[in-house]
């Protein structure tokens, strides 16, 4: 019986050259199984990972060097997140880098600066090939009740994060609107897959290489994409930005 949650998405080359071959070894060695722990604390560490990293990636697209050398005051009241801490801060950083001159009161500034957050959050869904757990009704006479656990040929559990975010100045004085970032977003993701019992596989953009129960693999080449990966200061420093990123509810422009 198969069921699945969602479409599945393509795997890399060398992800599905592993699962074929540890399809192979648990086809020829006795059936296990592996557990990943979910949490020890209110939240796991792979969800905090899945959505700083997405919103560092959409932070990075942003390019503030028009804001350089100008006194600024960064209103940050509308970038409310669960990792609020990590979101301010990250921003302060990224500014000061480009030589941005923060203030500590709006009065002390030339310029205000309101960062605003879009979205940020994660989704889930899983895919199972195999039978289900299935429950037993004692509706038989004389035919045992109780509950079939599940068998699985293959499984696979897939979250993603994304973060979307936008910032504009505006004169403090006049109040007339000086820049804008523009609208950037970004997304991670982290998969764990089971073959025949044997995983978890885990792969994805928050992961150097892909990772067989927490050992890495030595692949050639890692699952993440080229989009997923953040943005340095040094590289938007070095190259222009994706167009895309200077996409929003209107056009970014220097003062």
């Amino acid at each position: 019986m198969l069921k699945n949650t969602s479409p599945p998405r393509p795997r890399s080359t060398s992800l599905v050259g592993l699962c074929l071959a540890v399809a192979a070894a648990a086809a020829s060695a006795p059936a296990g199984c592996g557990t990943t722990k979910q949490s020890g604390t209110a939240r796991t560490a792979t969800e905090q990972l899945l959505l700083t990293n997405a919103w560092d990636a959409a932070l990075a697209k942003i390019d503030f060097r028009p804001l350089t050398g100008v006194p600024v005051y960064l209103d940050t009241a509308n970038a409310t997140a669960v990792d609020q801490g990590w979101v301010v801060s990250s921003l302060k950083e990224a500014m000061l880098k480009q030589g941005v001159l923060l203030r500590a009161k709006p009065e002390q500034a030339q310029w205000i600066v309101e960062a605003r957050v879009g979205a940020y959050g994660t989704d889930a869904y899983n895919w199972m090939f195999g039978i289900p757990q299935t429950t037993v009704p004692a509706t038989i006479t004389g035919v045992p009740t109780g509950t079939i656990p599940e068998i699985a040929l293959a499984k696979k559990s897939d979250q993603k994060a994304v973060a979307k975010m936008a910032l504009f100045a505006y004169d403090r004085t006049s109040g007339q609107l000086v820049w804008s970032s523009g609208t950037s977003q970004a997304k991670s993701n982290a998969k764990d897959v089971y073959l025949g019992g044997v995983g978890p596989i885990q792969s994805g953009s928050i992961y150097d290489n892909p990772e067989f129960i927490g050992m890495k693999l030595p692949l050639a080449g890692s699952t993440t994409t080229e989009n997923e990966k953040p943005r340095t200061a040094a590289d938007v420093a070095a190259s222009p930005l994706d167009p895309s990123a200077a996409q929003s509810d209107a056009d970014s422009f220097a003062p």
